[in-house]
């Protein structure tokens, strides 16, 4: 007995946008575990590599909510940014966490999923606008490090085939 086929091609620009969502939420908490260990390196003293990896895997293993708590007591973000921050964990915990059992219904038809892909992007846009605020943090501590930002960039290239 042959089951039955559903054509799941539709929803191909919702899989695409949500794979897209799930490493910017990937990206922010990154960066929050980069800037929160070079931090704790720059203040600390050096930490060897092995540490550094360590903290690295301690904070990754961390929620993201408990990553922004860190990140706020040591950076000292105004209240715009801490706002930012926490609009993009709210994004970041509704697509992860509550997207397809809340919205599944809007995937059943064309009205629904453009109606569905349109809060994707505005999510999505919570969570660019935090990156976008991070990544300059980031940048600062790593020269504060005392890394070649280029030399560092062409090493990532170069391990990820860019």
């Amino acid at each position: 007995m042959q089951g039955i086929r559903i054509d799941t091609t539709p929803l191909n620009p919702i899989y695409l946008e949500m794979g897209a969502a799930v490493q910017d939420c990937q990206r922010i908490e990154l960066y929050i575990s980069f800037i929160v260990t070079l931090l704790i390196d720059l203040s600390d003293g050096d930490l060897t590599e092995q540490e550094f990896r360590g903290s690295m895997e301690t904070l990754g293993a961390q929620t993201m909510g408990r990553l922004m708590e860190e990140i706020k007591l040591k950076v000292g973000f105004t209240d715009e940014s801490v706002h930012a921050l926490r609009k993009a964990l709210k994004a970041r915990n509704f697509l992860i966490h509550r997207f397809y059992n809340e919205r599944s219904d809007l995937l059943l038809t064309h009205e629904g999923r453009e109606k569905a892909l349109k809060e994707i992007r505005s999510k999505r846009a919570s969570l660019n606008t935090a990156n976008a605020m991070l990544d300059p943090v980031m940048k600062d501590l790593i020269r504060l490090k005392g890394i070649d930002m280029d030399r560092f960039k062409m090493e990532l290239e170069e391990r990820f085939e860019i």
